[in-house]
């Protein structure tokens, strides 16, 4: 896998031959087919590996069902924002491969990506529900239309990445901009005396 995702995220997936994924891992492209029946089903299991690395970046286990305040929240996602800022200087690839290659490939693989932020917008629409319920946030707003605005506050960063343009000082401005922007929206009202 860590082979194919080299060669894909270097050369694109139509660019690559299998013959390629089988010298980068140091392998005859016979085995290679031994263990998948196309360069399709490898990209299947490359996407996967990719979406890993977000989720691992991102520790989505720490931002579901752990905050017990807007706080903790607000620091949750800023360590999931300054993950994925990290995943992409380490591995800028990653990102063009699930955005760009991926979605282009088939409709079935843009798909699979579009199901990935709904479930990503879902869990993250249970979290502003626990704390509306829990008197945390605000009780007038509506968690999937926030959560799903939260994810699309990510898309100026991405846009820019997926441009060549990498700003360590933007990124920061940006995650700071987006982190207070969602705190004066979710916190709850205090009660007029």
């Amino acid at each position: 896998m860590e082979a194919a995702f080299e060669v894909f995220t270097a050369q694109g997936y139509e660019a690559t031959a299998i013959s390629a994924v089988a010298a980068r891992a140091g392998i005859g492209q016979g085995t290679v087919y031994r263990y998948f029946g196309s360069k399709r089903e490898i990209l299947d299991h490359v996407i996967d590996f990719g979406v890993e690395k977000v989720i691992d970046s991102v520790r989505i286990p720490d931002l579901v069902g752990t905050a017990k305040s807007l706080d903790d929240l607000m620091e949750a996602l800023r360590m999931a924002i300054h993950g994925m800022y990290d995943l992409l200087e380490r591995e800028p690839r990653v990102l063009r491969l699930l955005l760009v290659e991926a979605g282009a490939i088939d409709p079935e693989l843009a798909q699979r990506l579009f199901g990935l932020e709904a479930v990503t917008a879902s869990l993250v629409a249970g979290e502003l529900a626990r704390g509306v319920r829990e008197g945390w946030i605000r009780a007038d707003i509506d968690p999937p239309v926030i959560a799903h605005a939260i994810l699309t506050l990510v898309v100026p960063v991405l846009l820019r990445e997926l441009h060549g343009i990498s700003d360590p000082r933007a990124r920061e401005r940006t995650a700071t901009m987006m982190l207070q922007l969602l705190e004066k929206t979710l916190r709850a009202r205090r009660a007029a005396s």
